[in-house]
């Protein structure tokens, strides 16, 4: 009676309870490791024109965001002037 008893109910609560605390434990990434790449602007040749460029940059903290030696910029092609910044 102990042995189906421990088989019916013992053994899969004991497995439930394993796989819970090994899910929890799990760390998962929030930030996708691919590359995307966003459309920019850099001032070339003069500075009051926006060229479009594709570069791996986003808004916030860091390095400025650079598509060759130009600074890249957010925008539209009209007016080309939010600061970016490379994604590590």
């Amino acid at each position: 009676m102990k042995t189906i008893l421990l088989r019916a109910f013992v053994l899969p609560v004991a497995a439930f309870a394993l796989a819970s605390a090994g899910a929890v434990s799990t760390s998962t990434s929030d930030v996708s490791k691919a590359d995307v790449l966003i459309t920019a602007y850099i001032h070339n040749p003069a500075v009051d024109s926006c060229k479009e460029v594709q570069v791996n940059c986003a808004t916030g903290g860091g390095p400025v965001c650079l598509s060759g030696s130009f600074t890249a910029y957010g925008g539209t092609k009209e007016s080309c002037v939010e600061q970016l910044h490379r994604v590590n």
